[in-house]
């Protein structure tokens, strides 16, 4: 009877065990333990017509040991075919979640009028398709490009224009810790968030380190690019170097180097400087500018910048914003308003650092019988404000409105003389409406 009721009293600790529940180990061992030491107690764990003894409790313990072992072993071998299954699940939902190729883009409605003086520029309506893709090599590089379409929507047809399918971007991105770098053709974007049409051929790192009120970036860019911002820089016996001008190359080096700085709370220090050179001849031309944004309080965001370059004449602009709300795509209903105050030398920095799309007369084939060279892009100056509003009507879109407005004023050149400024102002105004929609 005794034995009896000492199996009863150790059966529940074997199949406890046996089922891998670590709980009930230690409680089983530390029973056998117990009456190892005193075989009395289990006599009185019940009656028995068998005495127990210390060789009868030794094999019990034996067999209890060999089969915890075994129920080590099988949960050993359950947590392995786990931790592999775990594994392929990762694979699955990282090809799911974040294929090796990604395709992705947004296309642009626009619709732009400008006015200059008593000219009105007709209606120019433009469809925008760019098209992004994202090759992951591995872990740490990918391949990324970007290609845009643009048909002219007024006459419905692209006119065989080369520029009509264009490759903006085509490089490969690698990571390095928090640095990343860029080899190919890539966009040399604004360092204030506006209009710059610069592509460079080269190379760009970026890396960024934590600071007291948040990360600094900074991005140093070089490289070849095409642009004829060079004509702008004057020629080494003083004469301003012609677009035309067989000479020059319009093929220059590019050295850029940006950065934000956090200096307070909800506070950027933004500067950029920038160098071009020609690759064929000693023009060259140095800017540089600084700028910051700072949120005045939750929904009212204040930013200004001034750039000047090395040039001889008109060598300043600015830029002042003020932005109440922001529009996001991703939040339906979001908004913005705001208002922006320029003025604007397109030649102070690198080619449309400050130009936020705004026409000149040589843009629209304006002539107000002006000597030719007066409206010349280089040293035509633009004195105004835009005020606009952003909205996202649904999702993955945005629906963006904005008037500019103020005045243009040229510049004439005397013979035997440098350009310089007649002084006179004529009325210039420009209206944008686009809609994105991002896919």
């Amino acid at each position: 009877m005794k034995k009896k009721l000492l199996m009863g009293g150790l059966l529940p600790a074997l199949v406890m065990s046996t089922c891998g529940v670590a709980g009930a180990q230690p409680a089983a061992m530390d029973t056998l333990t117990a009456m190892e030491q005193n075989p009395d107690a289990g006599s009185r764990m019940g009656a028995s017509t068998e005495p127990v003894t210390q060789e009868s409790l030794q094999e019990m313990r034996r067999q209890l040991e060999e089969q915890m072992k075994q129920a080590q072993e099988l949960q050993e071998r359950l947590n392995a075919q786990l931790n592999s299954l775990d594994q392929r699940v990762n694979k699955v939902e990282k090809k799911t979640n974040d294929p090796r190729l990604n395709l992705y883009g947004y296309a642009r409605m626009r619709y732009n009028k400008h006015q200059f003086a008593n000219y009105t520029e007709r209606a120019d309506q433009q469809l925008y398709v760019n098209f992004y893709t994202d090759y992951h090599i591995n872990d740490k590089w990918s391949i990324k490009s970007e290609m845009e379409i643009n048909n002219n929507a007024t006459d419905n047809t692209i006119n065989g224009d080369t520029d009509s399918l264009k490759v903006w971007q085509a490089y490969a991105e690698g990571h390095f810790g928090d640095a990343s770098v860029k080899l190919g053709k890539f966009w040399l974007g604004s360092p204030y968030l506006m209009t710059m049409d610069e592509k460079v051929n080269g190379f760009q790192v970026n890396w960024g380190t934590p600071l007291k009120w948040g990360r600094a970036q900074l991005t140093l860019s070089a490289g070849n690019t095409f642009t004829k911002q060079g004509t702008l820089a004057y020629k080494s016996d003083g004469n301003l170097l012609s677009w035309d001008d067989p000479a020059n190359s319009k093929d220059f080096r590019v050295v850029s180097m940006m950065g934000t700085i956090p200096v307070a709370k909800n506070t950027n220090l933004v500067f950029h400087y920038g160098d071009t050179k020609d690759r064929k001849n000693d023009y060259r031309m140095k800017m540089r500018s600084v700028g910051f944004d700072t949120k005045l309080n939750r929904d009212l965001k204040l930013s200004a910048a001034i750039a000047k370059s090395d040039a001889d004449f008109a060598n300043k602009s600015h830029m002042i914003k003020l932005q109440y709300k922001e529009a996001r795509p991703d939040i339906p209903g979001s908004y913005d308003i705001y208002v922006k105050k320029y003025l604007q030398r397109i030649h102070t920095g690198l080619d449309k650092l400050f130009y936020d799309d705004i026409a000149y007369p040589t843009d629209i084939t304006y002539d107000d019988g002006m000597p030719g060279d007066y409206w010349d892009n280089r040293v035509t100056e633009f004195n105004g404000l835009r005020v606009g509003i952003d909205l996202v009507p649904v999702k993955n879109s945005k629906l963006m409105l904005n008037y500019t407005f103020g005045d243009m004023g040229g510049t004439i050149r005397p013979a035997g003389d440098k350009y310089s400024w007649t002084g006179k102002k004529y009325d210039y105004s420009f209206f944008r409406a686009e809609w994105q929609f991002f896919f």
